[in-house]
């Protein structure tokens, strides 16, 4: 092949990739953005006993308003409690909850779900602290957020989403919710104007 055939050839396969490049770029699916979360929580004032019930709860809330439907997905929720033993030694109680996808209405900054609502138990082990129970020092939430909105927007789609949890022991008054909002986003590949400026 000579120089001139071998330029030719060379720039049509640049041209073809370039084009590919392009169309795959305009069919990517839409990006979210994940946001880890870490909430202290309130502690409970009484005892852990071996055997005690701890049930946790989360909700979550779009706290500026929301054109449009969104989906926020809560991924790996956790509660860690850290109890401290009567010979001062420490230890760690946990309790996972299932993964759950919450609709968020438009126009809306109800709590999602209900109050009432407890997505997670765990029983206190009986070899907690040789059996003999302990004190809360500290209480943490953990999971992984992310937000889908459910209607393509060319500004891209931007909110702050709120998240509270609570525990209880057995059945007792809940703690009071821990809270804490975090900007979240999603976004098509390439989009740069709107919320989704970079």
């Amino acid at each position: 092949m000579n120089a001139r055939k071998y330029f030719q050839f060379g720039g049509r396969l640049i041209v073809a990739l370039l084009i590919a490049s392009i169309s795959a770029l305009c069919l990517a699916p839409p990006g979210s953005a994940q946001t880890t979360l870490v909430i202290p929580g309130a502690l409970h004032s009484g005892t852990v006993n071996p055997g005690d019930t701890l049930s946790l709860a989360y909700r979550v809330s779009i706290a500026d308003p929301n054109a449009i439907a969104v989906t926020v997905s809560v991924i790996n929720p956790t509660m860690q409690i850290s109890v401290r033993c009567p010979d001062g030694s420490s230890q760690t109680i946990t309790a996972k909850a299932p993964p759950q996808s919450l609709l968020m209405p438009a126009n809306n900054s109800t709590w999602f779900p209900s109050a009432v609502t407890y997505q997670a138990k765990a029983t206190v082990p009986s070899t907690l602290c040789g059996g003999k129970g302990g004190v809360e020092t500290a209480v943490t939430f953990t999971a992984t957020s992310t937000m889908h909105c459910n209607v393509n927007s060319v500004q891209g789609c931007c909110h702050k989403v709120c998240h509270r949890f609570r525990h209880k022991h057995n059945d007792d008054a809940p703690e009071q919710e821990s809270e804490d909002c975090e900007s979240e986003k999603e976004c098509m590949s390439g989009q740069t104007s709107g919320c989704c400026k970079r």
